[in-house]
């Protein structure tokens, strides 16, 4: 993943609530597929293996989110074991075309969590994060990001 897709995915997630995190990690997770396919496209087998098991890390972050008490959560959960087990064999039979299916699976419950997104106002997870508000200046060649809170107590509150 490259280093301004990081920087973009902690902006996303400081101003996150706990339905865009699932959001985020559904992205992160494709982001990861997409960097293993490149990676098999180049014949670097190493990196093919890495970037799948970020993938699955973020599968299992997902697994952990779950609350199986309410539907769809064992759905959910049964349809990320199966995604799981899919990047376990692409990278036992180190074929990227093993990777179709489970991106298109993400993209699909993706798709979902973001229509999920429109229909509630949700309160943000980390308390007392900055406000990073994008495109107010613009600097010679790039969009200029301001930050309205000092950085000094930031993140979750104990």
């Amino acid at each position: 993943m490259r280093d301004e897709l990081k920087k973009e995915f902690a902006r996303r997630i400081a101003q996150a609530n706990q339905i865009s995190m699932i959001t985020i990690l559904y992205d992160m997770t494709l982001v990861y597929l997409e960097d293993a396919k490149e990676a098999m496209e180049l014949q670097q087998k190493k990196e093919f293996v890495q970037e799948i098991h970020y993938a699955q890390d973020c599968l299992m972050e997902l697994i952990g989110s779950l609350n199986m008490k309410y539907e769809p959560a064992p759905a959910l959960y049964a349809l990320y074991l199966y995604i799981h087990k899919e990047l376990a064999s692409a990278i036992i039979s180190s074929a990227e075309e093993s990777l179709s299916q489970p991106v298109s699976i993400l993209k699909r419950l993706r798709d979902a969590y973001l229509e999920l997104e429109k229909t509630g106002s949700f309160e943000p997870v980390m308390d007392n994060a900055q406000q990073i508000y994008a495109g107010l200046t613009y600097g010679k060649n790039s969009l200029v990001e301001s930050v309205t809170q000092p950085a000094g107590n930031r993140g979750f509150l104990a």
